[in-house]
């Protein structure tokens, strides 16, 4: 459009400007007014091409912004919280009308926001493969285009989208770990900390939903000490996740200090989007150590939250409820619980298969507490039958509790064959899925029915894992974390509280139905008020003692403990002066044998105190390493040996002629292990030395002391010297190296062996003892 407004424009000018030089021939006075109107005319031209080009920039301003107005209206039908076929229908509308227009005005950047919402409507559509093709091709034009925000956010979506993948697999899951790692790495090279952060939160989500437990909870500890490195607060999501894990690993003490955690942080912060899921997480937590007073509290507070909300998450509605009514039952309300449920049915019906079933399952529970057993039955297998064949596999964890919830019905009503049959099938899914309070349980239900039918062996198997499970999570130190917990976050005084709360309603119950008795009620009362302050008096003056008992035992500790540091100070200062005296009359005496040897002129007694100075200098840097080190017991065998090879080298003069190769992995002994170690290595690379290469100009000492399994450690000198004669026998020899050598072993409860082969070489296979340290 803009080419042919300037080519109309040009040619109009080229046309004024002919008849201009055609009018020489008129006179001077009609040559100037034409010439005026020449200018005129130009003028105008220019002007409308101007005008005509900001009016193509504005219509094409117009259409990027009807193109980014019909996505926005496309993604409103794809996400809404309850969309049905129509609304994929009118978002893939919107789409494909954006979709043409971006290609009409080549709009690349357009086109692939389109191609992103594609790949959102057919992961809707449950079209996987289709939708992950789009997805690269937007992954790619971004990564070509350098634009590398939205590449780590494209990747960040791929991966919330195989998370969810349905059905849900391991693999599939793994597939979004990788989708979330490119995410992370992009966002860690771009700078932007949080995104990172969430990138890798949503691998230990990942992790933790595949039942690998021990790594997510690793994972999520890592990043909450990146979180507060960055100064970043809202660290309930993290919290949450922490405490799943820790509920589904059976630590119920951890997963109280993590949802309280939760809450806590989200208190803190003002961020309530989530505040219904936070406490009903603390909720089950309460729940779960037999709290359940507290739970309702939590769960009321929940659906109070969830009934508020503009737009109303039903599925949470719903299991919340379910809670909330399984947990008046504990308290022995039954009729409220069954018509909180049918009142819940009522105000909200369950249009989704998954909710339906969750009703049904609360509906069934109430209806058997208040002994309507057919119909109780009737709502388990309806349950049970959206599970199985309605439901994608990620509600794996809803169709394990399901089939325990059956069960347990069974087990109720003496029908033992059906019960153990759900019991079994509760159990049969991945490691991490369910949790191991629920396999608690199944193992003591399985072991009563087992009891019952007459099958001893495998009853006992079951109580059996039982008891170790029931160990596991309520061990002592468990419950002793659970009532520190309690304390910290004043459980008991919310226990008072309510319990206080409660007799004040009973006492005024009471005054209304029974006003002809004010006067003796009046005294009742006061006499029980009374013996309830001389109570808690008693109760606050046996606490002070405790206290100022308490306190008098710590300063006593203290002061204990100040001395004994002290006294360890003391020894250590002590054992390092030993040290260095013992290193010094060890190396007086190498003094006094190195001038001896100087008036000596037998050889055989010259490398008889030759050794043995070489024999006291590895004693003696051994005690060298030890007065200089902060760990007086222990020695750093890399460097001790290293020194011993230096003294090697520079009492032989074999620099040129003997080289030495270490492979030494970071190890630490006891200085009676490390003393040994130094005066083999001292035998054996002497006699190398002096008898390996007397036919050769060149050699090489391979010295290696490497960890193994079970605290075991081997070393190894070896030489390409020419080795010992085949008739040589190793057990039999009585030669002072190798007897010294066979002692030596011997004293660090040791093997050794001799290997003759391309040269010698000495191999010890001994014990770190950690019983010295």
């Amino acid at each position: 459009m803009v080419s042919d407004d300037l080519k109309s424009v040009s040619e109009n000018n080229l046309f004024l400007t002919v008849i201009f030089l055609k009018m020489s021939v008129y006179s001077i006075k009609k040559r100037l007014l034409f010439f005026l109107l020449l200018i005129c005319v130009y003028s105008l031209n220019a002007n409308s091409y101007r005008y005509n080009s900001f009016k193509t920039e504005q219509a094409f301003n117009s259409t990027q912004e009807k193109i980014n107005q019909l996505l926005e209206r496309g993604a409103f039908f794809l996400y809404k919280s309850d969309s049905f076929k129509t609304d994929l229908d009118n978002a893939r509308l919107n789409f494909d009308k954006a979709y043409v227009l971006s290609n009409q005005i080549n709009d690349q950047d357009l086109i692939h926001k389109c191609f992103f919402y594609y790949s959102e409507l057919l992961f809707e559509e449950n079209k996987y493969p289709e939708a992950l093709k789009k997805l690269e091709k937007v992954i790619a034009y971004y990564h070509d285009n350098k634009n590398f925000e939205k590449e780590a956010n494209t990747w960040e979506a791929m991966g919330s989208r195989l998370f969810w993948r349905s059905p849900r697999s391991f693999a599939s899951i793994e597939e979004s770990v990788s989708s979330f790692e490119k995410a992370a790495q992009l966002y860690k090279i771009l700078g932007f900390n949080e995104k990172y952060a969430y990138a890798l939160k949503s691998i230990a989500d990942a992790h933790l939903n595949q039942g690998r437990l021990d790594l997510a909870e690793k994972e999520l500890l890592k990043i909450l000490i990146f979180y507060k490195k960055i100064g970043y607060k809202k660290l309930h999501f993290t919290y949450d996740l922490l405490a799943d894990s820790q509920r589904l690993k059976g630590d119920l003490g951890k997963s109280l200090y993590y949802s309280e955690l939760c809450v806590k942080s989200m208190e803190n912060t003002g961020d309530f989007s989530y505040a219904p899921i936070f406490y009903q997480q603390l909720a089950v937590a309460y729940r779960d150590i037999g709290k359940h007073q507290l739970a309702i509290d939590l769960l009321r507070k929940a659906v109070s939250f969830l009934q508020s909300q503009k737009d109303i998450d039903y599925g949470n509605l719903y299991e919340t409820v379910d809670l909330l009514a399984k947990e008046l039952v504990e308290v022995k309300k039954q009729k409220k619980a069954l018509k909180l449920i049918q009142n819940i049915i009522k105000e909200y019906p369950p249009t989704k298969s998954v909710d339906q079933a969750r009703v049904f399952g609360s509906l069934a529970f109430c209806y058997n507490k208040n002994n309507q057993i057919a119909l109780a039955e009737s709502n388990y297998l309806k349950m049970i039958d959206l599970y199985e064949n309605k439901q994608p596999t990620f509600f794996l964890i809803d169709l394990s509790k399901a089939y325990f919830q059956l069960g347990k019905f069974y087990q109720e009503h003496k029908k033992f064959d059906k019960a153990k049959n759900y019991f079994l099938k509760s159990l049969n899914f991945s490691k991490g899925i369910v949790e191991l309070n629920q396999i608690k349980e199944v193992n003591l239900s399985l072991f009563k029915i087992d009891s019952v039918q007459g099958n001893y062996i495998t009853a006992i198997q079951y109580f059996q894992k039982y008891k170790n499970l029931n160990d596991s999570i309520f061990n002592e130190k468990k419950n002793k974390q659970i009532e520190e917990l309690q304390i910290l976050y004043g459980l008991e005084k919310k226990e008072k509280e309510f319990s206080k709360l409660k007799l004040d309603i009973n006492n005024e119950k009471g005054k209304n139905t029974q006003a002809r008795n004010m006067i003796k009620w009046g005294a009742g009362i006061l006499i029980f008020l009374l013996v309830g302050i001389f109570v808690f008096w008693k109760s606050y003056q046996t606490k002070q003692k405790n206290n100022k008992l308490l306190l008098s035992q710590k300063n006593e500790i203290d002061q204990k403990n100040y001395a004994l540091q002290k006294l360890v100070l003391e020894k250590e200062s002590l054992m390092k002066e030993i040290h260095h005296r013992v290193k010094n009359n060890l190396q007086i005496v190498m003094s006094l044998l190195r001038s001896q040897s100087h008036t000596l002129k037998n050889e055989e007694a010259f490398e008889a105190i030759q050794k043995s100075q070489h024999r006291l200098y590895a004693i003696s840097l051994l005690h060298q390493k030890l007065y200089m080190t902060d760990i007086v017991r222990e020695i750093e065998m890399k460097s001790y040996i290293n020194d011993l090879l230096i003294n090697f080298t520079d009492t032989f003069d074999i620099k040129d002629r003997i080289s030495f190769e270490v492979d030494f992995d970071n190890i630490y002994l006891h200085e009676t292990q490390a003393i040994a170690v130094g005066l083999i290595l001292n035998e054996s690379v002497t006699n190398a030395i002096k008898y390996a290469f007397s036919d050769q100009t060149m050699g090489i000492i391979s010295i290696a002391m490497k960890s193994k399994e079970n605290s075991k450690i081997l070393l190894e000198i070896r030489d390409n010297g020419k080795g010992v004669s085949n008739n040589f026998n190793f057990d039999t020899s009585s030669t002072l190296g190798i007897t010294l050598i066979k002692g030596l072993a011997e004293q660090l409860d040791g093997n050794v062996s001799f290997i003759n082969n391309n040269g010698w070489t000495v191999r010890i296979e001994f014990l770190r003892n950690t019983s010295l340290t």
